[in-house]
């Protein structure tokens, strides 16, 4: 159980997070509007596209990366030059992001390996299961709502775990490998408070995204209901850029107050410990530019 101090904490981090959007909420609305229009083009298409045409095809395809990857760097860096006192303009905002997105995605493929791995050797679990003992496993309905249970509260906690990783390759200026492996240790101190942090950052859009597209889709008829289920995966993906504006900034605050402490401690001790492992992912990448330091 999180302990109502953690609770308050990470509340006070959401609700400073809302008082930046609100010092620019012309910068957050063209962000938003800029930023959920790919992932809503493609939604359309693959509702409505019946016998999709190659270009159609492809931007079914492209259009959510747009949403997904440069849609996040982008409130990462308005948030980071917000931090320093500076608002910028979309342009500038979007021309830094992009700046930032090979390193963004790298730091992705650590995390989405952690992830995946094993949530994916669960899932895998469960199918040889079902095909093993489909009369036991498939009728037993309370069976299944405890491996569901148990994979969705690793995928929880595998992604509180990582989800500083972002903000350390970004904000903080790290290697990929090197944010992932803070990330992990940091929030292995600290996990209530970054889980804390995510539901409570997360839950003022989100609450009212899902009860919205649950009314809407009961008024729906057959036709309609499969369109929405078709498109479910963009249309997810707009949600979570709704969330975004909300929830970075209460996550860049969080990843501030735990870093720069422990920042200044591997500065007296020459630096963290970086396992051998490590050490060789990060020689992958040593001779590749760097995005370039915020200050």
């Amino acid at each position: 159980m999180v302990a109502p101090d953690t609770v308050r904490q990470a509340a006070s981090y959401a609700g400073c997070g809302l008082a930046w959007l609100r010092e620019a909420p012309r910068l957050y609305l063209l962000i938003t509007l800029a930023y959920t229009a790919p992932a809503t083009v493609a939604a359309g298409l693959t509702a409505f596209a019946r016998d999709p045409v190659p270009w159609q095809q492809a931007g079914i395809l492209a259009l959510p990366w747009v949403t997904i990857v440069l849609g996040a760097v982008i409130i990462m860096v308005a948030v980071g030059f917000q931090s320093r006192g500076q608002i910028v303009s979309l342009r500038r905002a979007t021309r830094v992001a992009a700046r930032w997105v090979p390193r963004y995605l790298w730091t992705n493929v650590h995390t989405s390996i952690i992830f995946w791995v094993p949530i994916g050797l669960l899932l895998v679990l469960r199918q040889w299961l079902l095909s093993i003992a489909p009369d036991r496993f498939a009728a037993n309905i309370p069976l299944d709502i405890l491996w569901w249970l148990l994979i969705a509260s690793l995928a929880v906690y595998l992604h509180t775990r990582t989800l500083l990783a972002p903000f350390l390759a970004v904000h903080g200026d790290l290697p990929a490998t090197l944010a992932m492996l803070m990330a992990w240790r940091l929030a292995g101190r600290h996990f209530a408070v970054c889980l804390a942090t995510l539901v409570v950052g997360s839950l003022p859009v989100a609450l009212p995204l899902v009860l919205l597209a649950l009314a809407f889709a009961r008024t729906l008829d057959g036709a309609a209901q499969a369109a929405l289920v078709a498109a479910a995966a963009d249309l997810a993906w707009v949600g979570i850029q709704l969330i975004r504006p909300v929830l970075i900034p209460a996550l860049f605050l969080l990843y501030r107050d735990l870093w720069l402490p422990e920042q200044a401690q591997f500065e007296r001790q020459d630096g963290p410990h970086i396992p051998r492992i490590a050490r060789l992912a990060l020689a992958l990448t040593r001779s590749l530019p760097k995005p370039g330091a915020w200050d």
